[in-house]
């Protein structure tokens, strides 16, 4: 790793009994560096059987915390770019950050392409639960997302309540509804012409019916409850 960054604290994992829905076959957690220079880390990893969420934390906590969702087009998970980097930004900031490693949909879960929305809403909810070892106060818990992980993080803000998973412990009580969430260069629609076509297609399929592609195109979701949204793009 390179010299001198800091590094995650801790690694909480989201389901104590193993991922439910597992595919048939064992899947193999791969790391490719795609980085060429040894002083910055670019990894994508896939075939993630253990979610999890890397804890940074804050020298002196301001009382947030904010679950980060790296993008990579539902293929792997950048853990880089889009959420070691931004989570030493804002845990240097007082945040205290979690790094969501989530499954992938096009890996053969059962929860399909609610697999990675699952994971978002267990990772919220323990959160929660465990706010007073983090110093976190539970009304302040934040979302953010990018390109890919910015659909999870919209879908998450949308469909916080939907049952995407059976509980499985005391902490499934609490809500998964994030404060606020800041969804950057976010995959929100599923409709062509304006979908992302890989994220498309590794979430609900090329052939995917109307009503699969409405169910996961964020800005349709849209309710009174949706927490107050950032939104940013770059041309």
């Amino acid at each position: 790793l390179p010299p001198g960054l800091p590094q995650p604290s801790e690694t909480i994992d989201l389901w104590p009994g193993g991922a439910p829905g597992s595919p048939a076959k064992p899947l193999v957690q791969t790391v490719q560096e795609r980085s060429t220079d040894r002083l910055v880390t670019d990894r994508a990893v896939f075939g993630i059987s253990r979610p999890r969420m890397a804890v940074f934390r804050p020298d002196r906590p301001n009382g947030a915390a904010v679950l980060i969702t790296p993008g990579g087009g539902y293929r792997w998970v950048v853990v880089d770019k889009e959420g070691y980097e931004i989570a030493r930004w804002l845990s240097a900031r007082g945040f205290t950050v979690f790094v969501l490693f989530y499954r992938l949909p096009g890996e053969g879960w059962a929860a399909g392409p609610d697999v990675a929305l699952a994971d978002a809403q267990r990772a919220m909810r323990l959160i929660r639960h465990r706010a007073g070892a983090y110093g976190i106060r539970p009304d302040r818990v934040a979302a953010m997302g990018f390109s890919a992980g910015g659909h999870v993080c919209g879908d998450l803000a949308t469909r916080f309540a939907a049952p995407a998973y059976a509980p499985v412990d005391p902490a499934d009580r609490l809500d998964a509804r994030p404060d606020v969430a800041a969804l950057i260069y976010p995959v929100q629609s599923m409709s062509a012409p304006i979908a992302h076509a890989g994220s498309r297609e590794k979430l609900i399929g090329a052939g995917a019916s109307p009503g699969l592609e409405r169910a996961h195109s964020t800005a349709r979701n849209v309710s009174a409850r949706t927490p107050p949204s950032f939104l940013v793009h770059a041309e």
